[in-house]
């Protein structure tokens, strides 16, 4: 091969990555048309990290970037085998807003853990309204919402009776109504009081 050929050769090769790194960068998932994509491409390497504080950081921070890329890898941290991870996995799935998340995250309504069951509530709640705040949110939700105001421990069940309110469907009043009369807390009676109130508001 001469000199000149060699240059040629060389020269188509750099000319080759040139556009390839073009065609990247103006890729609909690439950095310019999603600015989440390198925040997450950070996080998601971290919530692999052998420390569990650095996954249980990332979980997190993928909740704060809200890129739907990261919906995969969150739900498969649901199986971390440290709590912290998993309820922060949870929380940033509600976050995210992606009805991938809705299934997976119904089961953790029976876990062992209060703080586990209070996550997935709330996060449930933001899958209620959705990215566009669905007029008819998931029926799976609002069922499994209204199965968790009787929820032995008062903050799960505060938390749902508020999710419920946000989320503004018509079908939880029967349930919150029983509730109310149910209840001997005070303070849930008020959370079921304004709650009924943003439902009967957003269905007027």
């Amino acid at each position: 091969m001469t000199r000149e050929t060699a240059n040629s050769s060389s020269s188509l090769s750099a000319q080759q990555k040139v556009r390839k790194f073009i065609g990247w960068l103006s890729h609909r998932d690439g950095p310019v048309r999603n600015w989440r994509y390198i925040p997450t491409h950070v996080l998601l390497r971290k919530l692999k990290s052998e420390s569990a504080e650095m996954r249980a950081y990332a979980a997190e921070g993928l909740g704060g970037v809200g890129d739907v890329h990261a919906v995969t890898p969150l739900i498969n941290a649901l199986t971390d085998n440290n709590s912290t991870v998993r309820r922060f996995a949870i929380s940033s799935l509600g976050r995210i807003r992606d009805p991938r998340a809705i299934d997976v995250l119904i089961p953790f309504l029976q876990d062992e853990e209060v703080d586990m069951r209070c996550a997935a509530v709330v996060a449930l709640g933001e899958l209620g309204l959705g990215e566009e705040r669905f007029s008819t949110p998931p029926v799976q939700v609002i069922e499994a919402l209204m199965s968790s105001i009787w929820d032995t421990d008062r903050a799960v069940c505060s938390a749902a009776v508020v999710a419920l309110g946000r989320i503004g469907n018509p079908h939880a009043i029967s349930a919150l109504n029983e509730l109310a009369e149910a209840t001997e807390s005070e303070w849930i009676r008020r959370y079921i009081s304004e709650a009924l109130h943003q439902i009967e508001e957003q269905n007027a």
